[in-house]
């Protein structure tokens, strides 16, 4: 029989199976994304202590099946792991949700991610401490594209390298090269661009830079500059993310009192 393997983890999504199990898919410190099925999770307090829950942040114990690509979870335990309290803010559930389901999207089953899962603990981390800001949602979007290999250029011109938004001067973001142009680079490349002025510039260039911890209370991009990272997302993705509507509408309604 395989041996017991631990590590911690944070649930992304679960959902039940039966009428005591459930499938749990989980982003780990030491093994990457899993999915695991969890017997008599619906039941067993004693292993599971109600921590298959989205947000959840446990020590994960499980064992690899010989066949089949679930592995068997045996228990669950918060340990002493930070836990994420978000679910007293509608605002709190719906930036958490965005970055429970962008985690999912950019990592795959088993590939390395101890990185991607740390990313994701500090800016959980830092969502339970504050509030729902757009500054904490567009550093967590640019450091989880960096993971994943797409770092996006806001400071310098990808076709020359002078600085951009000198002076308050715009800046053109192109998707397919992953970063901005300066006004006199721009003619002369013929894709499309998204026009940011230079504050918007300097907010990406600046949140993409610092520690996630610091993202919030700090002045984010505006709607030109969240437009240039929702473009390049819909380009590396396979699916649109459904949180990222309902997100966009609570954001608003707040946007609006």
């Amino acid at each position: 029989m395989p041996a017991d393997e631990s590590t911690p983890a944070i649930v992304l999504r679960a959902r039940d199976y039966g009428e005591s199990d459930r499938i749990v898919t989980l982003l780990t410190h030491g093994f990457g994304k899993l999915a695991g099925m969890a017997k008599g999770a619906k039941a067993s307090r004693q292993r599971f202590e109600r921590k298959l829950e989205p947000f959840s942040h446990v020590i994960l114990h499980f064992r690899r099946r010989p066949h089949g690509d679930l592995i068997f979870i045996t228990r669950a335990e918060a340990a002493d792991l930070p836990q994420f309290a978000i679910d007293d803010d509608l605002g709190k559930i719906a930036l958490g949700s965005y970055m429970l389901e962008l985690a999912d999207a950019l990592t795959k089953e088993e590939a390395e991610a101890s990185d991607a899962y740390g990313v994701l603990a500090g800016a959980l981390r830092a969502l339970a401490g504050g509030r729902a800001e757009l500054s904490l949602r567009q550093a967590f979007e640019l450091k989880m594209l960096a993971w994943a290999g797409f770092g996006l250029e806001f400071a310098r011109c990808r076709n020359c390298g002078a600085v951009v938004g000198a002076n308050g001067g715009a800046a053109y973001f192109v998707t397919g090269r992953g970063g901005v142009l300066c006004s006199r680079c721009r003619p002369a490349v013929p894709e499309g661009a998204i026009r940011l002025d230079g504050a918007s510039a300097a907010a990406l260039a600046r949140l993409g830079a610092a520690a996630i911890d610091d993202a919030p209370g700090t002045a984010p991009a505006g709607a030109d500059g969240a437009l240039a990272i929702t473009r390049f997302l819909s380009s590396v993705l396979d699916r649109r993310l459904r949180s990222a509507e309902f997100l966009e509408s609570i954001l608003s309604s707040e946007r609006r009192t």
